[in-house]
């Protein structure tokens, strides 16, 4: 139950994320909160009386219901910054959400989540750009995030789909609203391979003043942030400086000097922001090489179509260091016939090769 008081807690207006935090500190919980009198609220240095009247005129055990009834009809999870499933780098930021609603499956906290952001008018350059980078990624098992805007944020996420990957989208919104409208079946594929996050609650409609917290959001899921196209001003800018202020690395897409949608991305090259000019570059940065992505790849889908007992044997087999079938016996406790007869099969379909005097290793 404290989760649900959590979101009642982030649900009253005029009281911010700072003033949420001194609340639960003194309290030690948002149950707490909801049960404080008067003058046990008035008794904490930092609440003015205009808020102390919103929390107590919150207090309406019907509406928190009417609440809780309306998340489990439209499929709407919320977490707060207290769940297990809370993203950990999400916490890291400056001041993360209390909580987040959330419509789909969000990925797990240990894959690599990478941000793809840019202008909504782009150019064909970058919408090629960011949709074939992001289909690459899909095939690397990173998760692609954006803001399910138009231009940039689109084709980042219709190239992850259309790689068959997972994508999240974090809107301004609440995440039963889609904004933009035309991106109805997109968000519908996003439920389905991913996630669509927001902090306001169901029901928000888009404003303005919502899209720089739904971008400080963005920063925050990703390990890096790849900026395509971004005007001189423009809120692209806002979430490469969350994300650097948070220690994370920001590339940039290279753009035509003569075009005003490259002026933003140009200036980040010029601050010190690395250059990305193919998906390998991003592979790099977070420690591994696309080809052995590839190969992890080829490994699940070889161990997959094995039967126990061959993956039982193939799983001691290495890429470069040759394994005898004397060795694998002594390791399983397996008679030496046995082990012969699963290598031969093992080699006749492709997944593993003899080498003469030195034994067995993994093909490819």
């Amino acid at each position: 139950m404290e989760e649900y008081y959590l979101m009642w807690l982030s649900r009253i207006e005029g009281i911010g994320i700072k003033r949420i935090r001194m609340l639960l500190d003194y309290f030690h919980s948002a149950e707490g909160v909801w049960n404080a009198k008067r003058e046990q609220l008035a008794a904490l240095r930092g609440i003015p009386e205009k808020t102390l009247n919103a929390i107590l005129c919150a207090k309406d055990e019907k509406k928190l219901n009417h609440w809780i009834e309306e998340l489990e009809e439209k499929g709407i999870r919320f977490y707060s910054f207290l769940h297990p499933l809370y993203p950990n780098l999400l916490k890291q930021i400056y001041s993360p959400p209390i909580g987040i609603y959330i419509k789909g499956s969000l990925p797990d906290d240990d894959i690599d989540k990478i941000s793809l952001v840019g202008a909504r008018r782009c150019s064909r350059y970058g919408a090629g750009v960011t949709y074939q980078m992001a289909k690459d990624l899909a095939k690397a098992n990173i998760v692609v995030v954006s803001g399910m805007a138009k231009g940039i944020d689109t084709m980042a996420h219709k190239g992850i789909l259309d790689g068959g990957g997972q994508t999240i989208a974090v809107l301004g919104s609440g995440v039963d609203v889609c904004y933009p409208a035309e991106n109805k079946e997109l968000m519908e594929r996003i439920i389905k391979n991913g996630c669509i996050i927001s902090e306001y609650p169901p029901g928000t409609e888009p404003a303005p003043h919502y899209f720089p917290n739904r971008n400080r959001i963005i920063a925050g899921l990703s390990k890096v942030v790849v900026v395509v196209e971004a005007g001189k001003k423009s809120g692209t800018l806002i979430t490469a400086d969350i994300a650097l202020e948070s220690g994370r690395e920001v590339f940039v897409v290279p753009g035509n000097i003569t075009s005003a949608l490259s002026e933003g991305t140009n200036n980040l090259i010029k601050q010190g922001c690395p250059i990305v000019t193919e998906t390998n570059d991003i592979l790099f940065e977070l420690g591994i090489t696309y080809n052995e992505y590839e190969k992890q790849t080829i490994a699940k889908q070889v161990a997959a179509s094995l039967t126990p007992e061959e993956k039982e044997i193939f799983d001691e087999i290495f890429d470069k260091e040759p394994v005898l079938p004397e060795t694998i016996c002594r390791k399983l406790h397996k008679n030496i016939q046995e082990v012969q007869y699963i290598l031969s099969l093992l080699e006749i379909a492709g997944f593993i090769r003899k080498i003469p005097q030195a034994g067995y290793i993994r093909e490819g």
